[in-house]
């Protein structure tokens, strides 16, 4: 068996106060519910969860991470095996790709690592980042975690 992607373009996103779904290429998601299952990470206090749009007069800073939005719906092994799946062999069946929008980490969480991304203006011409719709999550660690992290 190969490795299927099915992709699911996204148009628009709006926030809901029910289930995510995705419905006429618009993904519904509840932030109260996104909010719930990150801060089951005892190392971070805090999120925020915003939505930045292409020719929004925004700019997201500090940048840490801009992940596509994949789930494995088929076969072994689940999505970004190593970092939020356990490390093995994926390569077969199906894993579902939203295309268009991107889930974009921001916040103290790490020292040095810093990017920025305009979704208008001169600036948004520099980042492909600046033509997603992008569901951004402003995280606050916590203050007790040990110094060697994050590793």
């Amino acid at each position: 068996m190969k490795l299927e992607l099915g992709y699911i373009k996204i148009n628009d996103v709006v926030f809901s106060n029910e289930e995510p779904k995705v419905q006429a290429g618009v993904l519904y998601l509840n932030p109260e519910k996104i909010k719930e299952i990150v801060l089951e990470d005892d190392k971070i206090k805090d999120v925020k969860v915003e939505l930045a749009k292409p020719g929004e007069s925004v700019r997201i800073t500090p940048v840490k991470d801009v992940i596509e939005p994949r789930v494995k719906v088929s076969g072994k092994g689940g999505v970004f095996p190593g970092v939020i799946s356990g490390v093995e062999t994926v390569g077969e069946g199906k894993t579902n790709v939203l295309k268009g929008c991107a889930v974009v980490t921001t916040g103290r969480i790490v020292g040095f690592q810093e990017g920025i991304i305009d979704m208008c203006g001169e600036g948004a011409k520099y980042t492909p980042f600046s033509k997603l719709l992008n569901v951004v999550l402003d995280m606050h660690k916590t203050t007790n975690l040990p110094s060697e992290w994050p590793v």
